[in-house]
């Protein structure tokens, strides 16, 4: 009798089945390579073309405040270097006077008017060496450092690209979920009412399907917090799809351990190792300059004065050379004073520079062994992604068969669900720990070497 049940709900039975879609992907040889089976967003319409990583990078280095504000520490920087050269310029000045008097002069004048004009050369001005060349190595820092402000702009777009794509991967398998829930509940309810399973069944798969519906509701959520914090840093809304990064997650898939010479050579690379060793360098200008103030310094001035009426005892023009020469023999012990504060600040200036210097490989080990964690991770993750697909498929089967109940096939579709969660997160933490170890060898965000936007 149940055999006979059976046969003439077939057509029944087999219509939620294929509701469901079976989405999960065909089982490979086992002789050949396994490719990584994660979900994928849906693709965009012919008439918008996705938007890829380095083309967000641009949009942010182009929009960002963060990118636009990078060149006016170089300006600001170029000023003071500016300012430092007029130590060695000459200087013109012109001035004029007018004088009133209640009483009038011998020749009859209540106003007297004059004017002069100045010029005025440094001779030779030690301090203004060593200023002059902290602003230079200052100028040079600062150059550096805009660049770094940009290379963290560029990866900091690139990991919040990488987060909306991860977001949006989850949603799609909490939309697959909530498919396969809102099929379990229809079946179970068919199968209730010819009388083949309990009630029970159809109220779990209910309760499922309202977890399911809360998880893509969350979902929907994290997608558009990713969304709208990437829209931040492009400084435009992001409305369209992300095309994945493939030359990104093969490169994290597939590369080596970092030698020692690119180790080496991110000592060379690295802006903000470059910065700093400028800013030391600076300070160690700085630090020199109070013992120049013991060399003698000299200048030379020339004035011509004009008189338009002058009285018969007077000049119309007096000209008038002036050498200046000034040597601080004790100022107090003020010159003192600042050369120890300065090499103090450029000693802290040193060892904070020999920090990141040593910083450096350790950023480097770290980021190589967080990687091959994560590709481990993402490798055991994904076989574990297939073994859930198949067990969906089993038990499913055995559900249509009545040998399973709708309780073994929520749990087998919670399963598949946890584990496609489990393969995004690992993909991304493995993108991430990429990106990290580009970020500690000073190169750029893409696989490219350097973004040409960032170039120096």
């Amino acid at each position: 009798m149940r055999g006979c049940c059976l046969l003439l709900l077939a057509p029944l039975l087999l219509l939620p089945a294929r509701a469901r879609g079976q989405n999960m992907p065909l089982q490979q040889d086992a002789q050949t390579p396994k490719t990584p089976t994660t979900p994928t967003t849906a693709a965009a319409p012919p008439s918008e073309q996705p938007l890829h990583l380095e083309d967000a990078i641009n949009l942010a280095l182009a929009n960002n405040e963060r990118a636009l504000k990078a060149p006016l520490r170089i300006d600001t920087a170029k000023g003071q270097r500016d300012r430092a050269i007029t130590a060695f310029l000459p200087s013109l000045t012109a001035a004029g006077s007018s004088q009133w008097r209640a009483t009038e002069d011998s020749a009859n004048r209540n106003f007297v008017h004059s004017g002069t004009v100045t010029f005025s050369q440094p001779v030779l001005n030690p301090s203004a060496f060593p200023q002059y060349s902290q602003a230079s190595h200052q100028l040079e820092s600062e150059k550096w450092g805009a660049l770094q402000d940009t290379r963290v702009l560029a990866f900091d777009t690139a990991r919040a690209f990488l987060q909306v794509l991860t977001a949006e991967r989850v949603l799609v398998a909490a939309e697959r979920k909530l498919e396969t829930a809102q099929a379990n509940l229809h079946d179970s309810e068919a199968r209730a009412q010819a009388g083949l399973t309990s009630t029970n069944d159809a109220t779990r798969s209910r309760i499922d399907l309202a977890s399911s519906q809360r998880e893509v509701a969350q979902d929907e959520g994290t997608v558009a917090r990713a969304r709208q914090q990437l829209s931040f840093l492009l400084g435009r809304p992001v409305t369209g799809s992300l095309a994945q990064p493939e030359r990104t997650m093969l490169s994290a898939q597939s590369v080596g351990t970092a030698s020692a010479n690119q180790i080496k050579t991110a000592l060379d690379k690295r802006a903000d190792v470059r910065s700093a060793r400028e800013r030391t360098l600076a300070l160690r200008a700085s630090a020199r300059e109070p013992l120049y103030r013991l060399i003698p310094s000299a200048s030379f001035q020339a004035q011509m004065r004009f008189l338009p009426d002058p009285l018969a005892t007077e000049r119309g023009v007096d000209e008038m050379a002036t050498l200046n020469l000034s040597w601080a023999i004790f100022d107090a012990g003020v010159r003192y004073a600042d050369r120890r504060t300065r090499l103090a600040q450029a000693d802290s200036q040193a060892l904070d520079e020999q920090l990141l210097r040593r910083s450096v490989d350790n950023d480097v080990k770290v980021a190589t062994i967080s990687l091959h964690a994560a590709r481990d991770s993402y490798r055991i993750l994904n076989d574990a992604l297939t073994s859930a697909q198949k067990n969906v498929e089993e038990t499913e089967i055995l559900y249509r068969q009545g040998l399973a109940k709708a309780i073994e096939v929520i749990d087998a579709n919670g399963r598949r669900f946890d584990s496609e969660v489990s393969v995004a997160t690992a993909m991304l933490q493995m993108e991430q720990a990429y990106l990290d170890l580009r970020f500690a060898l000073g190169l750029g965000p893409t696989d490219d070497d350097i973004p040409s936007a960032l170039a120096r």
